[in-house]
């Protein structure tokens, strides 16, 4: 597979930039080396540290990151085509329209096996150079290759979700003459085989880096989330567990991280009472039907904005449980600016250097239902107008950049104006709702955060049960509703609005599910979650219904996938690059992307 490690072969041999100080101060302020060679480089732990840092590094990548939201949203009934795509981006434009074609950049998957390299080699090093530095001790050594483990494993997860069958291999590639040409394994081997690999190192990975003068706790809070700790690990399986059915396992990884965010709130914050509470800080939870708390940012009438402030602007939050830092300071050297989301949703300026040829807006933008749905009073995708996500997750209609424009990963700030005089909105003034945005395009990308692993516990917790009517499922669906209720509640700022266990949507198992598919989409919308939300359920049922019913003809216009309604699993996944095809005698392209309609053009079979 000579064109797969065309990029890597030589990772080693590079010291690639270190993030920008943000959390775990002295591993992140590690300076970059010149190109050296193996012989002289693998000597002590803060080479080994060099390497690791180069590892996050390469996963701030704007050919990363894009490939994270477009694998994981793009095709989703969330995003619809933005401005100029057709023009600018023919390769976003075929997407949208599900014309997917083998000549993609967005088949390109080299980014990702390029840190799976990366991490490989660090891994194999990784105990040769504890045999020279006595400081590398056998603890910090089965630390790092946790670590490397669990970046590895991510960008696996990421390849079968977008790929289905994949190559995958454990060994690092050195020189050109290790290249291999491999066939690509199942999804279901790819996927057994990572969570054998985390399941056997997660108890090796630190669960909490030292903290630094950086981790203004009380204020600012840094969660250690920067880099991989055993709760990331814990969130990677609680994810993965959802795919293979294996629910208590699913339950007992999220439980391991509710409770230690439990605990760090109490540690950090738990001497929170009356008018000493600091401002701008999670808060304890409660009101839940069968008594379930949890500590999240709580939006209000007064504050309505501040989960977004706090998880999507500030970032590094409370809530996070591992997200890439772009962190910028006016001291920072040489920091990775932000720029994917920037180009895919719009910076909100004219810089065309990053974004389309137009006035700030983006690529991308969010669906015209979702757009109008509170606005005009439909209440599709959100029940009412108290639902703070709403204005989180799109600028309303009629704004100066069009309507729709998506500001996730891209604004630091966003405020709502109260209006106390508007009978319908008490606490918002539609047209007063704005978005600070971030001229140093500097927001983090999320991976995982808390909401997003209690919805998958409540996921589990809904598919071990049953529709029998019994004690035991009873108890299953009063533990989802709780987790369910807890979510949608920090974002509702009407008390009367507040879910009941005995609401129409509640009352039966079936019910609690869609709801909770729908809850997932207010919560996580834009953060590369949906489609893959949406495959996920494809899988488990062995048939496409689920993405027909929610994908709308609408949008697509192109290849077979919208023609025919998604006619095949198949269909959910994306072609092997043609490139990669060329110079791999075993890498086949899949039977439905074989077809060659007009040069340049590939249609679906």
């Amino acid at each position: 597979m000579r064109h797969l490690y065309i990029n890597i072969k030589n990772a080693t041999l590079i010291a690639i930039m270190a993030l920008g100080a943000v959390s775990c101060a002295d591993f992140l302020e590690i300076e970059p080396r010149d190109i050296v060679t193996e012989d002289n480089f693998w000597n002590e732990k803060t080479d080994v540290d060099q390497m690791v840092a180069g590892c996050y590094a390469s996963m701030q990548s704007a050919d990363f990151i894009n490939r994270c939201e477009v694998w994981g949203e793009l095709r989703s009934d969330n995003i619809y085509p933005g401005s100029n795509v057709e023009n600018d981006n023919n390769d976003l434009y075929q997407a949208l329209r599900e014309n997917l074609l083998s000549t993609s950049s967005f088949t390109n998957w080299s980014s990702f096996y390029a840190v799976i390299n990366k991490c490989n080699t660090i891994i194999r090093m990784a105990p040769v150079v504890s045999e020279k530095d006595p400081s590398y001790r056998e603890s910090d050594v089965k630390a790092t290759i946790a670590e490397m483990t669990a970046l590895r494993s991510l960008c696996y997860f990421y390849l079968i979700r977008a790929f289905e069958d994949v190559p995958f291999y454990r060994e690092s590639v050195q020189q050109e003459d290790e290249v291999q040409y491999l066939a690509p394994d199942s999804f279901n081997y790819v996927l057994n085989e990572i969570i054998k690999d985390l399941e056997y190192v997660k108890n090796d990975a630190l669960s909490r880096y030292p903290m630094s003068s950086l981790d203004n706790i009380g204020r600012d809070y840094n969660s250690n989330c920067n880099r991989i700790t055993r709760y990331g690990i814990d969130a990677m399986l609680c994810d993965m567990y959802l795919w293979t059915g294996e629910w208590d396992k699913c339950i007992a990884c999220a439980e391991e991280i509710i409770k230690s965010k439990a605990s760090d709130y109490y540690e950090f914050y738990g001497n929170q009472t009356g008018s000493s509470s600091i401002s701008n800080t999670p808060k304890e939870i409660t009101g839940a039907p069968f008594g379930r708390v949890a500590y999240l940012y709580q939006n209000t009438r007064q504050d309505p904005s501040q989960s977004f402030n706090a998880i999507f602007g500030t970032g590094n939050s409370f809530e996070s449980i591992f997200e890439l830092s772009f962190n910028y300071s006016s001291s920072s050297k040489n920091y990775v600016k932000s720029s994917a989301l920037a180009t895919l949703f719009g910076t909100g300026n004219t810089d065309t250097s990053i974004g389309p040829s137009n006035s700030g807006s983006g690529y991308l933008t969010a669906r015209p239902d979702i757009v109008s749905d509170v606005y005009s009073r439909s209440y599709t995708y959100y029940p009412h107008q108290y639902d703070v996500r709403y204005y989180n997750n799109v600028k309303p209609a009629n704004s100066e950049y069009g309507e729709g424009t998506i500001r996730k990963g891209v604004a630091m700030e966003f405020n709502i104006t109260s209006d106390q005089s508007n009978a319908t909105m008490p606490f918002i003034n539609y047209n007063a709702s704005n978005f600070i945005l971030d001229s140093e395009l500097n927001r983090n990308w999320i991976f995982y955060r808390l909401t997003d692993v209690m919805l998958m516990e409540a996921e589990a917790l809904l598919q071990k049960a049953t529709d029998e009517v019994s004690e035991e499922n009873t108890a299953l669906m009063n533990q989802a509703f709780d987790l369910i209720y807890l979510v949608n509640r920090r974002s509702v700022t009407d008390n009367s609005k507040y879910l009941s266990p005995t609401a129409a949507n509640m009352t039966t198992r079936a019910l609690m599910n869609t709801f909770l598919m729908q809850e997932r989409n207010r919560e996580l919308m834009f953060e590369g979650k949906r489609w893959f939300d949406l495959v996920r359920y494809a899988r488990r049922e062995g048939k496409t219904d689920i993405v027909k019913a929610n994908v709308p003809s609408s949008k697509t216009m192109g290849g077979a996938s919208s023609n025919n309604g998604f006619p095949s699993m198949a269909h959910l996944f994306w072609p092997y690059n043609k490139e990669e095809i060329k110079v791999n005698p075993n890498l086949n392209q899949k039977v439905i992307y074989k077809n060659e309609a007009t040069e340049g053009i590939e249609m679906n079979k």
